[in-house]
């Protein structure tokens, strides 16, 4: 009976290390990460007022670490003077995106950038952005927590 228990002992001890090193293994393995356009899984911060709405595809923007998010912005949608204490790398997914350089709001800055279009906005750029007939989808990137300082209320 001794030896019974001994041998089972030992058997289940041999399968937990091969477990645990499968485990182990499985978690150094690098896979492809895919998400297609119908599982981007949009939602509403609490500092989104306007109908705007976020995803986040990669990461976390709301700590330090590389990250990946989509902003949904619909037509008509001004959003006010602001800065970034990080350089704002952005990608326009959808439509045309419209920015302009300043410390107040002003239409006659708007530039728009159509699909496609890739813009670095330096930190500490005071700017401001819309939409105009159709509603836009960018693409924003970084390494360090995503923050906005608003010029203008």
């Amino acid at each position: 009976m001794k030896i019974m228990l001994f041998a089972s002992a030992a058997l289940v001890l041999v399968l937990s290390v091969q477990v645990l090193e499968m485990g182990q293994t499985n978690q150094t393995q690098k896979q492809i990460i895919a998400i297609t356009a119908e599982q981007v899984r949009w939602f509403t911060p609490p500092y989104y007022q306007d109908g705007r709405q976020r995803a986040q595809l990669f990461g976390d923007s709301s700590k330090d670490g590389a990250w990946v998010d989509r902003v949904k912005i619909p037509a008509g949608i001004r959003v006010l003077a602001h800065t970034h204490p990080q350089d704002e790398l952005v990608t326009v997914i959808e439509g045309t995106w419209y920015i302009g350089e300043g410390s107040r709001f002003d239409p006659a800055k708007l530039k728009g950038y159509p699909a496609g279009s890739f813009i670095v906005i330096p930190a500490g750029t005071p700017h401001f952005v819309a939409t105009k007939d159709s509603g836009v989808v960018v693409q924003l990137s970084g390494t360090v927590k995503f923050r906005t300082d608003y010029i203008e209320r």
